[in-house]
């Protein structure tokens, strides 16, 4: 028979509130202290109370979720998870979903659900919802002496259920009912699935149902003896000490399990350092890449403002109107070593005469140089000088008839342009060969 969360909470509601009052007794209101690492769970009464916590989860309103302690363990202590963890384990084995999954949405009555839901499977049948701050509340299961239960008595238990049942938790009260007597080693006899009678040790009562819901409680007769209750009592008391051992062995499988999901996280961690550390050292690279690329624009920034700096100055230092030899010679690397074109232009030609006191003429006798006198040695000065101007005009001469033209003086800047059109309407004079020192110049 498949057993759902509703049935594991109609087994323990009646059991639940019983404990619940008992727990109200003893603690009065008083204010309360829980230390999980002891673990203890203290009421500041005036009898001092500890119990043993156990954490069930916890229920965040900011969140909007349930989630059980079992999520990460080895954050609490394995003893203080041991109950959800119990939990977690009889949900498995009835394919309870809620009690297997580490996080739920929250609903409305969702963590007392679930802590009852715990009671049935774990035997600890108080809790107490403890404010954690934030809209967080944590639900925890208590155990200890001071919660033990007096022998059943059925005035007792008749207060109990009538009480449970006004918070409208219970849906089959027939199951309900029946796990509230076996739970306090109380005798319950179905007559029909429409009564049944409930025996203690104060005397009985008999409860009616209508549709499966209790529509009515009176007195009856005991159905068994005091030997019948005592034995129920040890039964009653033996599934809770079994429960309890089955948390004592959950509570071993807690800090295995715990070890692995530390060793796992751990894992996870490390795999993290290390991916985080691959994109910080990718990052760096790329950063140098960056950085070498930008450095490598910049040089070359530098390299093309450089030349074209250059490029300005080698074309601020050129003057109009001159020609230099890499014009003059554009195909050749040593054009001193070319013979000159035929299209070679003439050039600029520039003279200057002779001071008459540098001139120094001799006579075909050395012998008859005139050095007696004075007034003869002038005349022989005087014809020097008109030899030598003699000789001026006539290369003066000679030049103008070789060039074709007018000479300019030295130090008149030539007009090439106007010079080569001048030079064109001229008849050409007969050519003659050239002597290298016309050649070299291009004249």
């Amino acid at each position: 028979m498949t057993t759902t969360l509703q049935d594991l909470i109609d087994d323990s509601i009646f059991i639940s509130t019983e404990y619940q009052a008992r727990l109200a007794e003893i603690s009065g209101g008083a204010e309360w202290t829980v230390d999980f690492s002891a673990p203890s769970f203290t009421l500041q009464s005036d009898d001092s109370v500890t119990l043993t916590p156990y954490l069930l989860g916890t229920e965040s309103e900011n969140r909007g979720s349930w989630i059980w302690s079992w999520q990460e363990l080895g954050h609490f202590p394995d003893r203080v998870v041991s109950a959800a963890v119990q939990t977690r384990t009889g949900g498995a084995q009835h394919g309870i979903s809620e009690l297997t999954t580490d996080e739920l949405p929250l609903d409305e009555g969702l963590a007392r659900k679930l802590t009852l839901a715990a009671k049935t499977l774990t035997g600890a049948y108080a809790h107490y919802p403890v404010t954690a701050g934030a809209g967080v509340r944590a639900w925890i299961l208590l155990e200890g002496s001071q919660l033990e239960l007096d022998a059943p008595t059925v005035n007792r238990m008749g207060q109990v259920m009538a009480q449970a049942l006004q918070t409208g938790t219970a849906v089959n009260h027939l199951r309900a009912v029946d796990s509230y007597a076996k739970l306090r080693g109380a005798h319950i006899e179905w007559d029909t699935e429409a009564t049944a009678v409930i025996t203690a040790t104060d005397g009985a009562l008999r409860l009616w149902f209508d549709n499966g819901k209790i529509s009515g409680i009176e007195a009856a007769e005991p159905t068994v003896g005091a030997d019948e209750l005592a034995r129920l009592a040890v039964a009653a008391q033996d599934h809770r000490e079994q429960l309890t051992a089955e948390r004592d062995e959950v509570e071993r499988l807690a800090a295995a399990e715990a070890a692995d999901q530390a060793a796992a996280r751990e894992a996870q961690a490390q795999a993290a350092a290390e991916e985080a550390a691959r994109e910080d050292e990718a990052r760096a690279e790329a950063a140098r890449a960056a950085e070498a690329e930008e450095l490598a624009a910049e040089e070359a920034r530098l390299q093309a403002l450089a030349e074209a700096r250059a490029a300005e100055e080698a074309k601020a230092e050129e003057v109009e109107g001159t020609v230099s030899t890499d014009r003059v010679y554009p195909n050749a690397d040593q054009p001193f070593d070319q013979e000159p074109t035929e299209d070679a232009q003439p050039g600029r030609v520039t003279t200057s005469t002779i001071a008459d006191e540098d001139i120094v003429t001799e006579t075909e006798d050395e012998g008859d140089e005139l050095l007696t006198s004075e007034g003869e040695s002038v005349q022989t000065e005087q014809t020097a000088g008109s030899l030598a101007a003699g000789y001026l005009e006539a290369d003066q001469d000679q030049a103008t008839e070789q060039a074709g033209g007018d000479i300019r003086l030295a130090g008149t800047a030539p007009d090439l342009e106007a010079e080569r059109a001048e030079a064109a309407t001229k008849p050409q004079p007969k050519e003659e060969k050239k002597g290298f020192f016309s050649r070299f110049f291009g004249l």
